[in-house]
């Protein structure tokens, strides 16, 4: 009988060992297959540098023939003519420069001096295993963000996704803010962004334009990144993070989209960055001003709807955590209530509403309003200041370890 007994356990134990085995083989296979897919990715993204440089926070600057851009290997972009430089820029209503000589904040971001593309070539960083990796997360959160309601939910969204942002309800060809840079601290697999949204058309069409930091373990261990995001269907099939899939035409030989920022300190320096992002009207392209350095644009052909303006924008945060895991921190990790140094803002809010004289204006008060979707957590406000620097601004954020 023990004889029997032993024999059995031996077979079972066998059994499982097997089983074991052939998860195992499975998910080397699965993981295998994964790999192989993403250096498939990584050649048709990462076109033939002239020269790379490697930067001090250990990503990969290199410098690609203007004309060999990932851009153009979109369909609808073959034989499409690069615009090297915007034919209108909105002007300003003189509160930027004003609030310039302020000193309230400083630059977050410049091209490292030892990088310097040669002649027609522009500075694009490279993508990674990592960049792929989170690509999908950018896409569900684009997914997810809903600027036709005013309702504060305290629902605990099943994905993970939560928003608090200001909102403005009207058309409009582009929006401008100052928005203030932090690191939030963060878990694997979490992300955090401080961003503008610029939207239009019904959730299975968006065209939808995203600008703003963004803080991910994978982007960067402890660092927030500029980053970009467009769809031209409601995030589908086509759109993507930064210059991961053919689409935005970079033309700025000083900044790279996925470049490290520098943020603020609780109670100390502040930083802040000028993003815009407008119709340039004669070519019916949208482009991102970073400061006042055209970045680059996303042509007509891939968001068609923008062509006609935008119906709603919203400038704040977002967080997402993976299913299982406590919440991060949104913006700089306190509520809006703590106010300047302590709270992250973005301020003056502007947009452009009159399609024959492109101009950065104050909005109307009346015409904006808050989206927040778990306020015992995170929450958003936002006001109006006389002085030079502020104009229409918002607080936003809220605290890690709200929701377990």
């Amino acid at each position: 009988m023990a004889t029997r007994n032993s024999k059995t356990i031996i077979v079972t134990a066998m059994s499982i060992v097997t089983f074991t085995l052939i998860l195992f083989a499975g998910s080397v296979q699965g993981l295998e297959e994964k790999s192989i897919e993403f250096d498939k990715q990584l050649n048709l993204i990462n076109k033939p540098p002239l020269k790379s440089f490697k930067t001090q926070h250990g990503y990969i600057i290199d410098c690609i023939d203007i004309y060999k851009q990932l851009a153009f290997d979109h369909p609808l972009l073959k034989n499409h003519t690069i615009q090297m430089k915007p034919k209108t820029i909105p002007k300003e209503n003189g509160r930027d420069e004003e609030a310039s000589s302020t000193k309230l904040y400083k630059s977050p971001i410049n091209m490292p001096k030892n990088i310097k593309c040669p002649a027609g070539s522009v500075p694009i960083k490279r993508a990674t295993r990592k960049d792929l990796l989170i690509a999908e997360s950018f896409k569900s959160m684009g997914l997810n963000h809903q600027t036709n309601t005013t309702q504060h939910t305290n629902i605990v969204d099943p994905k993970g996704h939560y928003f608090a942002v200001v909102v403005y309800r009207d058309h409009v060809y582009g929006a401008s803010s100052r928005i203030n840079i932090w690191k939030p601290n963060i878990k694997d697999g979490q992300l955090s962004i401080g961003t503008t949204w610029v939207v239009t058309g019904p959730k299975e069409d968006t065209n939808s334009i995203q600008a703003g930091w963004a803080v991910h373990k994978l982007l960067s261990p402890s660092d927030a990144t500029l980053y970009t995001f467009w769809t031209g269907d409601g995030y589908q099939k086509t759109g993507c993070y930064n210059v991961l899939c053919p689409g935005f035409v970079q033309v700025s030989t000083q900044i790279a989209l996925g470049q490290v920022l520098t943020p603020s300190t609780h109670n100390g320096a502040q930083t802040d960055m000028l993003i815009s992002i407008y119709l340039d009207r004669p070519t019916g392209n949208w482009w991102l001003m970073y400061e006042k350095e055209p970045v680059g644009y996303w042509p007509k052909d891939i968001i068609p709807r923008l062509g006609e303006g935008a119906t709603a924008v919203s400038w704040g945060g977002e967080i997402y955590r993976p299913v299982g895991t406590v919440s991060p921190a949104m913006g700089s990790g306190e509520l809006p209530n703590q106010g300047f140094g302590k709270s992250a803002y973005i301020m003056r809010i502007k947009v452009d509403k009159d399609y024959n004289h492109p101009q950065f204006l104050d909005p109307k008060k009346d015409s904006l309003s808050t989206l927040v979707t778990q306020p015992k957590c995170y929450n958003a406000q936002y006001g109006f200041q006389a002085a030079a620097a502020w104009g229409y601004y918002s607080f936003f954020g809220g605290p890690e370890n709200c929701l377990l």
